[in-house]
């Protein structure tokens, strides 16, 4: 009776956590991660492909496209004193499953509230582009010092 009840127990914790099912990153790659600014990032994104990255910004573009089979092109944006523009961006790709969590951020060019993504930087071989494949925004993190990151 006494593992049954311990059994239904972690069930009805474990049931309470399907939307965090992200991605699993072990300690000693999780380590390795380095924290980014859209500014930093952006004019050397190229020299840090297949890297982890933590990547802080202030808003998402408005535009979402629908680029390959059950993955989305948008961006991240920060205002950039010294850029022409006055912003820097970088290009992310999120999965259709996490669609409805990246649209939820702002596309407030206003805002000021910072927000930290974390993800992989890869390229589009076909496009020839850099960009950031997004993992999502919160992190779990287990007693061995792995990481889960999911949205």
């Amino acid at each position: 009776m006494k593992k049954l009840a311990i059994s239904t127990l972690l069930l009805i914790c474990l049931s309470g956590l399907p939307g965090f099912a992200g991605t699993r990153v072990e300690a000693k790659a999780w380590n390795k991660v380095q924290t980014y600014d859209v500014r930093t990032l952006a004019p050397e994104i190229s020299a840090r492909g297949k890297e982890l990255v933590a990547v802080k910004f202030t808003f998402r573009g408005k535009d979402i496209h629908h680029l390959k089979p059950n993955w989305y092109e948008g961006s991240i944006w920060q205002p950039d004193p010294n850029g022409h523009k006055g912003f820097a961006q970088i290009r992310v790709m999120v999965a259709k499953k996490d669609l409805d969590a990246f649209k939820s951020i702002t596309t407030n060019a206003a805002s000021e509230e910072e927000i930290t993504v974390y993800g992989r930087v890869l390229r589009d071989f076909d496009m020839n582009f850099f960009f950031v494949q997004l993992l999502g925004r919160n992190l779990v993190t287990d007693a061995n010092g792995n990481v889960t990151v999911g949205w």
